[in-house]
């Protein structure tokens, strides 16, 4: 398994950013409540989380395919380049936010942004380091 990924370290970083999508597409659909209290979205927003689920839980399940898959991440580049958009979207949007370009009055959460960097480098350090391995 390490061998597909080039190096233990990407392997590593590739079960962070699993385990992490996991957390959120395992909050947004089993718990969406969490998400509702924690950013007083009321009650109403609980069916549009769990729709924003459905479309968490489909890279949760084509991660862990990557993951166990003889090959690994061997021409799987949509699925990172994927995180990376979304991660740089988040952060985007987070920094707008912050700069009250877009929602001034909406509830920000610092570890969120911390998280969504974090996601950022991961997701551009794993399409560097494994470049040849993604892109064959």
């Amino acid at each position: 398994m390490v061998e597909n990924f080039g190096s233990t370290l990407n392997l590593i970083l590739f079960l962070i950013n699993l385990l992490g999508i996991s957390y959120y597409g395992f909050l947004t659909v089993f718990s969406p409540n969490t998400i509702v209290t924690r950013y007083d979205l009321g009650e109403k927003a609980l069916p549009i989380v769990r729709i924003i689920g459905t479309f968490i839980v489909p890279i949760v399940i084509i991660g862990i395919w990557i993951l166990f898959r003889e090959n690994g991440p061997q021409s799987c580049w949509i699925f990172f380049v994927n995180g990376f958009l979304l991660s740089f979207a988040q952060v985007i949007l987070s920094w707008a936010q912050r700069l009250k370009f877009i929602d001034p009055d909406a509830k920000s959460d610092v570890a969120d942004e911390v998280i969504g960097h974090l996601f950022l480098f991961i997701s551009i350090y794993l399409i560097y380091n494994m470049s040849d391995i993604i892109y064959m």
